[in-house]
This record gives structure tokens, C-alpha cells and sequence, in this order.
């Protein structure tokens, strides 16, 4: 929390990140948020996409871990997850006018 100095993190990743250890090794202990949205863990996720633009299973995992460790609920899931995704089609020069359906039909049949 000290690299947050002049940001403004959300509830949310505030409660989270109080909860990680210095190091980090226990992220899966954060306990499920049942209102948790998912704005903080999307706006960390296109770093995951900019990295694994052509491999979709890394992509999937990671993204959702990351958005796991500070916002434990679905939304943050697939806000991180959505994010990282849109991010690897850009980076593959897909046109926006086709994200929405390729999410749809090939990564959330």
C-alpha cells in the first residue's frame, strides 16, 4: 500500500492488499467479496494480455488469478479476464467491431 501513495484504490483492493503479506504468499487466503466489482483487478490485467497475446490458456489463468488476489468474487474475475483478453486482440490487430462476438462464441461459449 505504500506504492499507492497519490492513487486512489477502491475499497476493495484496499481490504485485499491489507491482507497480502509483504511477499505475497498468501493471496489465497482473501475471502470471498460478495459485492466486490472488478474495476481495480481490470485496470492491472492488460499488462496480462500485452504478455500473452498468443497463448490463451496462460492468458485465462493468470488474468484470473490476478484478479482473484484482490477482487475474490466473478465480476473481478471476468472484468480482469475481459481486460487481458481485449488487450491480446489488440495486440493481434483484431478489430474492435469483433471482440465482443469472439468473446461470446470462442472464450465464453
Amino acid at each position: 500500500m505504500k506504492l499507492m501513495q497519490g492513487r486512489a484504490p477502491g475499497a476493495t483492493c484496499i481490504r485485499s492488499a491489507n491482507i497480502l503479506w509483504h511477499d505475497g504468499t498468501n493471496w489465497d487466503r482473501i475471502p470471498f467479496a460478495k459485492n466486490a466489482g472488478g474495476c481495480g483487478a481490470s485496470m492491472r490485467a492488460a499488462c496480462i494480455g500485452l504478455y500473452y497475446p498468443h497463448d490463451d490458456k496462460r492468458l485465462l489463468e493468470i488474468s484470473i488469478e490476478s484478479g482473484r488476489t484482490t477482487h475474490h468474487n466473478p465480476l473481478g474475475y471476468l472484468g480482469s479476464y475481459v481486460a487481458a483478453l481485449f488487450t491480446a486482440f489488440a495486440v493481434k490487430e483484431i478489430h474492435p467491431y469483433e471482440w465482443l462476438s469472439l468473446l461470446m462464441s470462442k472464450y465464453l461459449p
